[in-house]
Parts: structure tokens; sequence; C-alpha cells
């Protein structure tokens, strides 16, 4: 190939550039004479190629733009100040039909040495990029925004969340303070009862004292589900996981209501089905409680037939299995459109059924939260008149229970008739002359004359103080006159010095004398609480005289001269 046929080649390739190039390319003199322009300035400008040529390339710029533009022309054209050479200006061009067009200008020298007055301008229509760039723009500064925003929530909610902490600290305080004020007195309401219990004949007065003992428990048990239901929505309750075993459960549910069933004419049936774990892992004290809850209920609203108690173990698969209570009735029933309403709190099936029955309604809800919590499901049919059915589902997996095999199939039937519970702590165990000496400590005085009369009852020495530090010093005279004390029953909310200070430091004196704390508190951390002190044991109030009893009896030496077997 020739120089000229090289040449002729290359100028095609040029040809073809400029006609498929988005940009403007022209050629101007030093003046800004159009001496060329490519296709595309029709598609931008309007102007076609041949009719720019001769025109100043001052006519793609707008009015206003002018002065911007004549200064950039004169860095670049002409002149010994190259800077602006090579460097982009944006202005607003204007379409040959008057329309805008945000433009972009680069001017060039031709390197060419005979042609050193000409110089190759490429303008570029930025009017999308500028779309782009805007909002981006916007969308960084919306961005902006939304992180001064975000900031503003975060500190928010941070403020926010320190007033919730107060305010559940404050709910948390009340409740154990609300615990406190309610079961002391309650201790003395009940304690007091049975005891002037004990020294009525008068048949009327002693059915006085059942209804004020009657009443006074389910007081008790109403405040006790509504502390309970505060906890569970603060997140401030506990779930323990020990072994116990189911059925023992059940039957401890039969011999606490058979009595009320009976008193009522109705039947209550246990029914074991199949084969029941000897031990599961669970919550003994929680199960018990829904149960009781349950059962009470069913009692409760059934005037007339039997009240059914049921166990029985479901397969999903081979490694899990399902543990049942069913608890049914032969009562007066839930009406279907209240089905979905009976756990929540405070619900009633109806009015009538709150006048003529009772009930607050949260049993039922407390019931459902606690099952809930002890991962299984509490749910319930009924049909209005003929009675309701609650079952009680747990999952239980193969490596958390031992099974039986001793019972294959039971059904007990009290049929109206009372099973007598013989009681194993009677009087007769403690000699008249049982020499046990026991200091009790308790800021309230109703609390100590109770108690000092329950332990007098047992045969017991008592000695009473109202603070920790009155129990200090007379645990140190005691030491000191070589008349030792064998048990202490410690309040744990007390002035001047509290049951954790004076059990801390009696035991760091190597004092060993067993302590049981005695408190209303009754979380499962106020348990750890008062061991973690130093206490042997602990009791929560109320406390009926048969496990004060045998607790005390647990805990004062076995010697002959202290406690007749």
């Amino acid at each position: 190939m020739t120089s000229h046929q090289v040449k002729l080649f290359d100028d095609y390739l040029a040809r073809q550039i400029l006609k498929f190039s988005i940009d403007v390319s022209v050629a101007i003199d030093e003046l800004g004479v159009v001496l060329m322009a490519s296709e595309s300035v029709s598609r931008v400008f309007g102007w076609q190629p041949d009719e720019i040529v001769g025109e100043n390339i001052r006519v793609f710029a707008s009015e206003s733009q002018l002065k911007q533009f004549d200064q950039y022309l004169a860095q670049c054209l002409g002149s010994e100040n190259e800077n602006s050479i090579g460097h982009a200006h944006q202005f607003k061009g204007i379409h040959k039909g008057g329309s805008y067009i945000a433009c972009e200008i680069t001017v060039w020298r031709d390197d060419d040495s005979h042609r050193q007055n000409r110089y190759i301008g490429i303008i570029r229509d930025i009017t999308e990029h500028l779309k782009s760039k805007n909002k981006l723009g916007e969308y960084l500064e919306r961005l902006k925004q939304s992180r001064k925003q975000l900031k503003r929530k975060i500190h928010e909610l941070k403020s926010a969340q320190k007033v919730v902490a107060r305010a559940n600290q404050a709910k948390s305080e009340f409740l154990a303070n609300m615990s406190h004020e309610v079961r002391t007195p309650m201790t003395a309401i009940l304690g007091y009862s049975e005891a002037l219990k004990e020294k009525l004949d008068s048949k009327d007065n002693l059915e006085f004292i059942d209804i004020i003992q009657k009443n006074g428990s389910h007081l008790l048990q109403v405040i006790n589900d509504i502390l309970d239901i505060s906890k569970i929505e603060m997140g401030n309750f506990e779930i323990m996981k020990v072994d116990f075993s189911p059925t023992k459960i059940l039957q401890e549910i039969v011999d606490e209501f058979e009595s009320q069933a009976s008193q009522k004419g109705l039947n209550l049936y246990t029914r074991y089905h199949d084969l029941i774990p000897s031990s599961i892992q669970s919550d003994p004290l929680r199960m018990k409680q829904v149960l009781m809850n349950l059962v009470s209920n069913a009692i409760k609203f059934t005037e007339s037939g039997s009240v059914y108690l049921e166990i029985r173990m479901l397969s999903q698969s081979k490694d899990d299995r399902l543990l049942q209570y069913i608890v049914s009735d032969t009562g007066i029933g839930i009406p279907k459109e209240k089905m979905k309403y009976i756990f929540e709190p405070f619900a009633q099936v109806d009015s009538s059924s709150s006048r003529n029955y009772g009930g607050t309604g949260v049993g039922l809800t407390l019931s459902h939260k606690l099952v809930q919590l002890l991962g299984g499901n509490l749910s319930v049919q009924s049909t209005v008149n003929r009675g309701s059915v609650f079952t009680v589902t747990l999952n239980v997996d193969e490596k958390n229970f031992s099974r039986q095999s001793d019972k294959s199939s039971q059904n007990f039937c009290t049929s109206g008739a009372v099973r007598r519970v013989e009681n194993n702590h009677d009087d007769k165990n403690v000699s008249p002359g049982a020499r046990g000496k026991i200091l009790l400590v308790d800021d309230t005085k109703e609390i100590r004359k109770l108690f000092s009369y329950m332990l007098n009852k047992m045969g017991l020495e008592v000695v009473t103080a109202s603070n920790g530090k009155e129990a200090v010093d007379l645990v140190h005279e005691a030491t000191i006159k070589e008349d030792f004390y064998h048990l202490i029953l410690m309040d744990m909310q007390m002035p001047v010095m509290n049951g954790y200070e004076a059990t801390q430091l009696l035991r760091s004196q190597k004092n060993q004398i067993p302590i049981i704390a005695i408190t209303a508190h009754t979380l499962v951390s106020d348990r750890e609480k008062c061991l973690a002190a130093g206490c042997t044991e602990y009791l929560s109030k109320p406390i009926k005289y048969e496990v004060l009893r045998e607790v005390v009896h647990r805990y004062l030496p076995q010697k002959k001269e202290v406690l007749s077997n």
C-alpha cells in the first residue's frame, strides 16, 4: 500500500470516527471560526455540518453564557497562556431551535506544524450526566439527612431504653415491695386464724374461721397471679429445669382438691394412659401451679357431674415425645365466640359468670404464659352446658425422661368420698421436754408473736429479735454464756441490719448455726440470694404450721435432749 493510499485510508477512518462519534467535534481557527464539524452537530445543536462552517463557535453558547465562554476561548486560542488547553469548560448551550443544552467543551491545539493556528474543540452534551449527578447529589443529601435522623433516633432510642430500664427497675422494686407488704400481713391473717381455730369449740365460730382462711388464701392466690403476670411481662420470671415425676404431681393435685370436689358432690377422676415416664425435666412448681389453676376452675364452673385429670404420652417421632395433662369437666362450658379471648388478661366468659362464680380472669392468662415458658402449649375445647377440656402439651425428649413400667393404666375415683391424708408431723413427734432453742428474727411484732406460738407449740424455746443487729448481739451473748442456739429463723427484709447482712456477718465469724431465711420475696433469684448470703434453707411467707415444723425439725440437732422421735 502506497503512502497516498495509507493517507486516504487514514482519512476514511477519521471520517468514520467523526460520523459515529456521540460528541460534537469541530475544527476552528484562532478567531473561533468553524472550519469543519462532525455529523453529530446536527443531533446536538440542530446545525448541518456544512451549514455551521464559517460560523463562530460562539453560536453554540447561550447569551447568558457568552462572557464566560469568550473568556475560556481567549485563554485557549492564539494565547501564549496555555493553561486552559485541554481543560474542560461547562456552559449552557443553545439549540438552533432555541432550547437549551447543558454542554462541556474542551479545546486542543492542532499539533501539525503547518497548522499552528488551528484548534480542535470537543463539545459534549452533559444533560443526562448533570441529571444523574443532581440525582446523586439529592440522594447523598437525603442519605446525609437520613444519617442525621438515624443518629437522632439512636439517641432517642438510647434515652428511651434508659427510661424503660429505670421504669423496669422501679417496677421490679415495686413488685418486690408489694410482695413483701402483702405477704407479711397475709401471714398474720392466715396464721392467727389457724391458731384461733384450735381454741374454738363452737361450730359456727369454726365455720367463720374457715371462711376467713378460705378467702384469705384466695386473695393471696389472686395477688400471686397478678404479680407473676407482671414478672413475666417484665421478662423477670425464672423457670427451673429439674427432674420430677409427672404422675406424682397429678396425685398431689387430687390430694389438694378431692375435699373441695366432694363438698360440691362432684366425682374427681384420675386416668393414666399407657406408659408414663417416671421422671421428666421441667419446672414442677410451675407445672403444678398450672394444673391447680385448671382443676380449680373446673370444680368452680361445674355444678354436677365429674372432673377428670388425665395424663398420657403421644409419639411424634422416634425421639420426639409429647406429654399431655388433660383437665376436663361437665360444667357450664365456654361460648364459641368467647374462645379466642379466653387466655387474654382479665377476660370473662360473660358478666353473669363473673357474678355467679367469681374470678378475676387472670388465672388462665397466667397458666397460658407459664406453659409457653415451659416450652409447651395450652389449648381448650368447650361446648356450652356440656363442659370444657383444657390440654397442656409438653415436649419431652427421650434423653429427658426415664420410663416407668409398673403402671400401664389406672383409674381412681373419689366418688364424693374424701380420702383422709395422714399427717406425718403431728405434735407427738415432739416430747413435752424437748429443749431446742430457736432465735426468731423479724421486724414485725405480729409475726414474731405468731411464729413464737407455732414454735412453742412444737415444744421449743424461742428468743426473739427485731433486726439483724439484735440477732448478732444475741448470738454473741449466747456464745459467751455457752447457751447456744440450735437454729435461727431469719427474716431478710429488716431495718438497721437486714437478714442478708446479719447472715454474712455470722458466717464470717465462723458461726455454723443453721439459718432458715424467711422472706416475702418469692423469685428463684431470691432463694439463690439467701443461700449465697450463707442461709441454710429458704421459706417464703405465708408459712403453714406443718411446713415450718418439718423444716425446723429437719435442721434441729438429732439428740434426745433436744428432739425426741
